[in-house]
């Protein structure tokens, strides 16, 4: 989809802003001038943080495009520019690889798992606030990083669902394999309690633990169950606006069937047929097995079960609202945790994302 025609005023030269759609997430910022180097970006970056910080809590999400970024030392000189208190150690679902100190692959899941849409690590009490990525290598196919206006989704949905979280709460329950498990992840279990806790060490693991109130419960040889329990709604720290900001579209078990139908929907390829289909079907057979034996979960606090049609619902809302652009080469993307999610479309091709965050 090309540029729209209409043009932020900007009051210097370094950059001129765009947008991608109509939607207007995200605010695009490119080079206003012929030649502009990554010292020119990094300067603006240092000098203009009000300007920058009101567009991404306007917007939601910033997309730096043209700029001659190229590394991943590159992209952590810019994060250096936004003077934020950047992270090291993820809580997070999803396998990663440490690239430089503040710096990680955005997933290692493989190019067929769908990512759905979430706010990073919303099950905490503390997520982090602002997200960046950076396309190192883009994919042949797909693989985008789709975006979705969460304050749009608390706006839209069914009062009936909000009303009750707003009483309730969610409920989280994940299950993870311990160290004697030597696979990354399953269809599942997306990695091992080692991986997220970054040791083996059980001290402190009950620190990190009792820090972000998980409750554990140890089963077998050395695999994990935690659960844990939080509002489900955010107010934006500096605007205050109220946002969806859970997992429910992530953890429940019929999100990833509704999920990898509407991926076949846009990308009608076989394997997003093939991958529906099988999906389908295996999650019908797991669900005989009882919630308690789901190796993720998400219910409302006070233990009641999202009805199917309700995760439908949700889904449908996030579909209807999502922003998927394809990345170009050196993009830089910046969201904001507390308005806007992510995800990942399924990828042919190489494809190596770069993730950041402040906490």
């Amino acid at each position: 989809m090309g540029c729209m025609a209409k043009t932020l005023a900007n009051r210097k030269n370094t950059i001129k802003k765009t947008f991608l759609s109509e939607a207007y997430l995200p605010v695009v910022y490119e080079p206003n001038l012929s030649e502009v180097n990554n010292d020119d970006l990094i300067s603006w970056f240092e000098k203009n943080q009000k300007e920058w910080r009101r567009d991404l809590e306007t917007y939601g999400a910033i997309l730096l495009r043209g700029f001659p970024l190229e590394t991943a030392n590159d992209f952590q000189t810019l994060l250096f520019a936004t003077k934020e208190k950047l992270g090291e150690f993820y809580l997070g679902t999803s396998p990663r690889d440490q690239v430089v100190k503040h710096v990680f692959t955005a997933s290692e899941l493989p190019p067929h798992y769908p990512i759905m849409q979430h706010a990073e690590m919303s099950f905490l009490d503390n997520p982090p606030k602002l997200l960046f990525f950076f396309a190192e290598t883009v994919s042949s196919f797909g693989g985008e990083t789709p975006l979705t206006d969460l304050r749009q989704i608390y706006k839209e949905l069914n009062p009936n669902i909000i009303s009750k979280i707003k009483k309730f709460g969610i409920r989280y329950r994940r299950k993870y394999d311990g160290p004697s498990n030597t696979a990354r992840f399953s269809m599942w279990k997306t990695k091992r309690w080692d991986e997220m806790f970054g040791t083996t060490d059980l001290i402190e693991v009950n620190k990190i633990s009792k820090k972000n109130r998980f409750d554990l419960e140890w089963f077998g040889k050395d695999s994990l169950i935690i659960n844990n329990h939080q509002s489900g709604f955010r107010n934006h720290l500096k605007t205050g606006v109220t946002a969806w900001h859970n997992h429910v579209q992530t953890f429940h078990v019929d999100s990833a069937v509704f999920e990898v139908w509407n991926i076949f929907k846009k990308q009608k390829t076989l394997r997003s047929l093939g991958v529906a289909l099988l999906l389908t079907a295996l999650t019908f057979i797991k669900k005989f097995s009882g919630s308690k034996n789901f190796d993720v979960h998400v219910t409302y606090g006070n233990g009641d079960e999202f009805t199917k049609n309700e995760i439908k619902e949700i889904s449908d809302l996030f579909w209807k609202h999502m922003i998927a652009n394809p990345w170009q080469k050196g993009d830089l993307l910046i969201i904001d945790n507390y308005s806007v999610s992510h995800g990942r479309l399924p990828f042919s091709g190489d494809r190596r994302i770069l993730v950041s965050w402040s906490e």
